[in-house]
């Protein structure tokens, strides 16, 4: 089986979808089958797959659509900058796949309902195309505009118009959608139409020897002799609740000052981010180390793991932290409480709530037998339900299943 992994999004990339098109690549080629990958590069779609890197320069298709699609044209959906933006980029991507040729793949699984939604006017009739929806674009968007006071009614803006429609033509356009937690998938039903019986629930996984073996790997920092590690690792943006964790601490800091906490990862927050640390006076223990590649064996540094965020369908950060064996501290925002079960493997807070997050860090902190105790159950429950092998065969089965349909 020859099968297409695509999307809108930059890749390579160090974010979830990244990750997990790398683990479908890795898990289908070991059994056998060959496995091309497309996603953005800035200048062009990316084709990585059969040994060779090709792209797709975006400057063929781009004078053109902007000529098409400028303010002065009918459609109205011109009219907003950001919108006409994203509609240029959607259609580069459609008429990039029509310049390859779909013809060659068996199956196409796509990772966003923007290539979701450019994959399906252009693929042939006969080849089934599956849906990977690892996050709601419009409710991201939707959250955007509420903190923007450009937007005065953001609900009523032709931004959140367009990208609610999107979330209904991709999930509708695809043969069959995969959800990774029962939050989205009630999300999807619910607020963007999209039919339950063409949907499969399938967790993210990971190759848990080969995560193991990086957990082992030499890295340059120290862990404090004196101090306790909390570590998160993240996009240092306001989705990922970042603020929420430094307003926690600070409030921390007045209780105890046992801790450090290592901000790993990095986004346009940042310098807002390294300012709040400095207002509320805790820069001696709070530390930014960016982007890098050793995280997993910087877990086996730390002591907590905390997980803000404000909005997440399943998270990998939480996902490897558990297979460290770190306690986590996660907010219970969308799928998160899914895999963070409360006072069993990890404890909750409620989404935004700094003052429970710097209880919850406080106790323990404070405990380090329930420490202990919380984090061993978080990788054991992380070697039941997160292995990739388990994924790949729930994987094959919907291609195989969405196959049988089309020759039918």
């Amino acid at each position: 089986m020859k099968v297409l992994l695509v999307t809108i999004f930059l890749i390579p990339y160090v974010g979830g979808v990244w990750k997990y098109m790398q683990q479908v690549k890795q898990g289908l080629e070991a059994d056998g089958h060959e496995v091309d990958m497309i996603g953005d590069g800035i200048d062009g779609f990316y084709v990585y797959g059969g040994g060779e890197h090709r792209k797709v320069l975006k400057s063929h298709f781009r004078p053109m659509l902007q000529h098409k699609l400028n303010p002065a044209s009918a459609s109205p959906i011109t009219s907003d900058p950001w919108v006409r933006d994203a509609e240029v980029e959607r259609l580069t991507l459609e008429l990039s796949l029509s310049y390859l040729g779909l013809e060659q793949y068996d199956i196409i699984h796509a990772q966003d309902v923007l290539a979701a939604s450019a994959v399906s006017r252009v693929k042939p009739a006969q080849t089934p195309l599956v849906t990977s929806i690892h996050a709601s674009v419009a409710l991201t968007i939707r959250d955007v505009l509420q903190a923007d006071p450009k937007y005065a009614d953001p609900l009523n803006s032709l931004v959140w118009k367009y990208y609610k429609t999107i979330e209904y033509i991709g999930g509708n356009a695809s043969d069959h959608v995969l959800l990774a937690s029962r939050w989205l998938r009630d999300v999807m039903v619910q607020q963007f139409d999209i039919p339950g019986n063409g949907i499969s629930l399938i967790p993210y996984a990971m190759d848990i020897p080969a995560f193991e073996h990086r957990l082992n790997a030499e890295h340059r920092l120290q862990r404090p002799t004196d101090r306790k590690v909390l570590i998160s690792t993240s996009r240092l943006s306001p989705e990922k609740g970042v603020h929420v964790l430094i307003e926690a601490l600070g409030q921390l800091h007045k209780q105890r000052q046992d801790w450090e906490c290592w901000l790993v990862g990095d986004g346009d927050k940042r310098p807002e981010y390294e300012q709040l640390v400095h207002k509320l006076g805790i820069q001696s223990s709070v530390h930014f180390w960016g982007t890098r590649e050793d995280v997993p064996s910087l877990l086996t540094l730390a002591d907590i793991f905390v997980m803000p965020s404000m909005m997440e369908t399943l998270s990998y950060s939480v996902m490897e932290a558990q297979l460290a064996g770190l306690p986590i501290v996660s907010s219970d925002a969308g799928g998160l409480k899914e895999a963070v079960r409360h006072e069993d493997n990890g404890l909750l807070f409620p989404a935004g709530d700094a003052g429970k997050l710097a209880e919850s860090l406080a106790l323990l902190l404070a405990d380090e037998t329930y420490r202990n105790r919380l984090g061993k159950r978080a990788r054991k429950w992380a070697l039941v339900h997160r292995d990739l092998e388990t994924m790949i065969k729930r994987l094959l089965q919907v291609y195989r299943r969405e196959l049988k349909r089309k020759q039918a």
